[in-house]
């Protein structure tokens, strides 16, 4: 990846030769044009030839403290920042008058090499030197007072940085990284790690030597990662790349460049996923997430609420800013919200990644003081004003003199995975992982899983699920919900359905490892009170001879409804009533009760819908004096056939009587 120079950092060097309070000093004309020569391959971005230059102009006049300086910055820009640093202080041992500026450069590169605590006393020298006049410096020309000016407007903000850093870092417990290997890394750049909850299946991006990025996807085989392998259910001839999934596992955000349905450049794109991991069609997000710029690096809260994401669209600080957005009640997405100036600087923000408990936010970053190139930095939400706070760098091993992005945290909070272009790798970026003790800057979760369950049929139930202190959950035909709990924390729930008897129960959720879910069943009582399932009795011989002579006999009716209607008009009842009639006295042995939906509307809606019917017409049978032991009720939701829509709005009952 190109190095990119700093051309004010330049200047500071391509000045010092002519400045003329060290004319004098520059005796020789071969150290001069070796200089020179210095100057111009560090101009061309020739660092390591410059380098060499310096050194030489160096052996041929040692007091030439502007050549020392010179291989300072050729370290700097190498990201070898101990060398830099040793050559910075060189210079201010033999004249620490010389420069004001190099005391900000020398504190740049200890805060760069992860040395806090000696960048902190450097920039505060600087800051005090201000009180100095400046041609007490050697170094006092207009180009390096100019640099100094725009050294004075990130000072304290990098002295700010130090300081939070070094009150956090003692909390920060990661020892060493380890690479995943070369089954997941190739030669070109591997980064944005994704891991399911069960830290078995892990998703990343890769962008080949062409230029294309698409998603790629390894398993853990006995303990080991397969060889990384394209997901084909979302990959096209376009880029894709940085996914996400909800915390319970049924539905991945992506990114997905220059489709025809998008809105921009690169968008938002989500897909549906099934219970055994399938994937399904995909849909760039509705609402107002998605713009005309480009939008990327979705990262989405525990419970799927909030999505937060990268975008360089109109009116944000920089080239790309951090944004949030809430998803509505029909699914879509709300106009989204910048991070604001603690978060987002005038360069590059990207890559977020916000913990279970919503609190604490990781990103990548260019603007905030590094340690030499993007780094990874994490931010804490207030509770009581929520504000974010000043950014902390991760610091090493996970942050280094290379290119870092891309933070994730397993689903227990104890493994995290980012990409970095540190040397020893197998290719440009790599995927690398880290182990901690404790969860980093976050309150441990639980994903929990209620089922809600007709205890007499043992069959799910769409229910409406009520709690005091969280907003309700329809849940889906399966009866499944999903919650985000703080551990130990207790869980109120309530449901008021008809046809059951109202439920109220707390659960306490203890802490989960959240490879899999805690889960909690809802038993719903049933008004009509159904036995529970028995095993027919052996009958005897003579009773079994008696009953082969009989045959059993089928009777059929359909009571319709009309458009998003539960209760029966009166001319359905009255028909209901009057098919009845003939059965009272007679040997029913069983009444089938299936209740059907039209296709308008969602599929979770149109099964509760049939759901209600089907109890209706059952209501009307026990009401004409059939036993509740005699009923089977079924409800299958929505019909789509040929038929016309109100002939699809219907119960079919069966009467099974023995003749």
């Amino acid at each position: 990846m190109k190095l990119i120079y700093s051309l004010p950092l330049l200047v500071i060097v391509l000045c010092l030769w002519y400045s003329p309070a060290r004319g004098q000093a520059l005796k020789g004309p071969t150290a001069a044009e070796i200089y020179r020569d210095a100057e111009a391959a560090l101009l061309e971005g020739k660092a390591e030839q410059a380098l060499k230059l310096f050194e030489r102009s160096l052996k041929a006049q040692p007091g030439l403290s502007a050549a020392r300086r010179g291989m300072g910055l050729c370290y700097v820009l190498l990201r070898d920042y101990p060398r830099a640093i040793e050559h910075y202080e060189a210079v201010l041992e033999s004249d620490s008058l010389f420069s004001r500026a190099l005391y900000y450069q020398l504190g740049e590169a200890h805060y760069k090499a992860g040395n806090h605590k000696e960048a902190l006393k450097y920039f505060h020298r600087f800051e005090e030197l201000q009180q100095v006049k400046a041609d007490t410096f050697s170094m006092n020309t207009e180009r390096e007072l100019e640099e100094e000016e725009r050294y004075l407007a990130k000072l304290q903000g990098n002295m700010r940085a130090c300081e939070v850093t070094l009150d956090s870092i003692k909390f920060i417990n990661i020892t060493k990284v380890a690479n995943l290997g070369n089954a997941v890394n190739s030669k070109d750049d591997d980064y944005f790690p994704f891991i399911t909850n069960d830290q078995e299946r892990l998703f990343f991006t890769r962008k080949m030597s062409k230029g294309e990025e698409d998603l790629f996807e390894s398993r853990l085989v006995d303990g080991k990662w397969s060889r990384g392998a394209s997901v084909k259910a979302v990959n096209t001839s376009k880029d894709e790349g940085m996914c996400t999934l909800v915390r319970d596992g049924r539905r991945l955000y992506f990114t997905a460049c220059g489709r025809e349905a998008g809105f921009g450049v690169c968008d938002i794109w989500e897909a549906l996923v099934s219970a055994e991991g399938e994937i399904g069609e995909a849909t760039p997000l509705k609402g107002f997430a998605n713009s005309a710029r480009w939008e990327s690096q979705a990262s989405i809260s525990c419970d799927g609420s909030t999505i937060f994401f990268a975008s360089d669209r109109e009116g944000g600080i920089g080239k790309s800013d951090l944004y949030y957005s809430k998803r509505q009640a029909d699914g879509s997405w709300s106009e989204p919200v910048n991070l604001g100036p603690k978060i987002n600087t005038e360069d590059y923000e990207e890559a977020p990644f916000i913990t279970n408990d919503g609190r604490t936010l990781y990103f990548s970053s260019y603007g905030h003081p590094g340690m030499g190139d993007q780094d990874i930095f994490m931010s804490w939400r207030n509770e009581e004003d929520e504000e974010w706070s000043i950014p902390i760098n991760l610091g090493p091993p996970v942050n280094t003199a290379f290119r870092e992005l891309g933070l994730y945290l397993s689903a227990d909070g104890s493994t995290g995975y980012f990409a970095s272009e540190r040397p020893g790798g197998f290719g440009k970026l790599d995927i690398y992982s880290f182990q901690l003790d404790e969860q980093l800057y976050s309150e441990p979760v639980t994903f929990v899983e209620g089922l809600v369950v007709d205890s007499a049929l043992d069959m799910a139930v769409a229910a409406t699920v009520n709690f005091p202190d969280r907003p309700s959950i329809t849940t889906g035909p399966d009866g499944r919900f999903f919650l985000c709990i703080p551990a130990g924390e207790s869980l109120d729930v309530s449901i008021d359905k008809k046809y059951f008897h109202p439920y109220h129960n707390v659960f306490l959720i203890p802490e989960w490892d959240n490879k899999q879910f805690y889960t909690i069943e809802i038993l719903l009582k049933s008004v009509f009170q159904f036995p529970e399932p028995q095993r027919p009795a052996t009958r005897d011989t003579a009773s079994v001879a008696a009953s082969v002579k009989r045959n059993l006999v089928e009777y059929h009716h359909t009571v319709f409804f009309g458009f998003d209607k539960t209760d029966m008009d009166i001319d359905e009842l009255e028909k209901l009533d009057a098919f009845l009639k003939p059965f009272k006295g007679r040997n029913v042995q069983r009444l089938e009760i299936t209740g059907y939906a039209d296709d308008i509307g969602t599929d979770i809606y149109n099964m509760m819908l049939s759901e209600e019917r089907a109890k209706q017409v059952a209501l009307v049978v026990t009401e004409n004096g059939f036993s509740i032991n005699q009923i089977k009720l079924d409800y299958k939701g929505e019909i789509i056939n040929d038929k016309p829509k109100e002939e699809n709005r219907k119960v079919e009952l069966k009467v099974i009587t023995l003749e």
